[in-house]
Formats: structure tokens, C-alpha cells, sequence
């Protein structure tokens, strides 16, 4: 699947393209790109197929994904994805270290319930948090209406 992040005055529009040609795209505020490119970054260091990418991959809508009731049944698998995604923000906005940010992770996977957590070492998390850093790079790079594409 690929996925397009375009930049945009106030408004970003995020589009994923599947291989059987039907897409889904949204506007989304100023602050989701680093958001989406996160969840890039974890759910293929992992293998996410049931992270918010790989749900809009087996067929559901960005708008779907937004919706609180369907966000409830989405499983656990989407709420590590989550967890994931949230903390290396964090870890990339300088917010943490990557010791802390595992310990952030397992905080905040094990309050919830049924979501294992992978083992994650440090090696890994500076390897993801090198990607994502490498991509937000990329993004603030690009220029008006310029597209950030990514391979799902």
C-alpha cells in the first residue's frame, strides 16, 4: 500500500492507496504527520499487520478509524500500535530517553489489557527513532503541496 502524506497550508491530507486501487484520504491537522509517520515506523519495525496502517490496508476507511465506537473494537494489536506510535513521538520530540521509553510502553500497554508486548531493546527503539527523525526530516524538507510517500 502506499501511503501519501501532502503537505498542506493548515491542513495536511493524508492518502493511502491499496494495491487494488481503492484509496482513502483525509485532511488532517498540522500536528499528524509526525503522528502518521510514527505509526509507519512501528508498525513495519514490528510487523503490524492489525495497526491503524494495516487496518486501512485490509480495506477500512481513515474515517472509520476516527470513529469512537469503532476505535473501541479495533483489538489489541491497533492499541499497541498506538501506544507505540505515542511514545516515539515522545522519544523524537526529545521528551524521553529510549530507556524511558520502553519503560513508557510497558506503563502504558500493561494498564490496558490483552496487549503483548514485544521485546524491544534499546538497539531497536534508536533504530526506529533514527527512521522516524530521518522522516520528519524528510517532511519539514518538503515544500507546498509536496508529498511525503511511504511504502506499507
Amino acid at each position: 500500500m502506499e501511503i501519501q502524506i501532502t503537505k498542506r497550508a493548515g491542513r495536511n491530507i493524508l492518502t493511502c492507496k491499496r494495491a487494488d486501487g481503492t484509496f482513502t484520504s483525509e485532511a488532517l491537522g498540522p500536528d499528524f504527520p509526525n503522528h502518521d509517520i510514527a505509526h509507519f515506523v512501528v508498525e513495519t519495525h514490528f510487523k503490524l499487520e492489525g495497526g491503524f496502517y494495516g487496518k486501512i490496508k485490509s480495506g477500512m476507511s481513515i474515517q472509520e478509524l476516527s470513529d469512537k465506537e469503532v476505535i473501541r473494537r479495533l483489538g489489541a494489536e491497533a492499541w499497541l500500535s498506538e501506544v507505540l506510535s505515542r511514545n516515539l513521538q515522545v522519544l523524537g520530540a526529545g521528551g524521553c530517553s529510549i530507556s524511558e521509553y520502553i519503560e513508557l510502553v510497558n506503563w502504558e500497554a500493561g494498564i490496558m489489557q490483552n496487549i503483548r508486548i514485544p521485546e524491544i531493546s534499546a538497539e531497536e527503539v534508536e533504530k526506529m527513532k533514527t527512521h522516524f527523525d530521518e522522516l520528519c526530516k524528510r517532511w519539514d524538507e518538503l515544500k507546498e503541496d509536496e508529498k511525503l510517500v511511504l511504502e506499507f
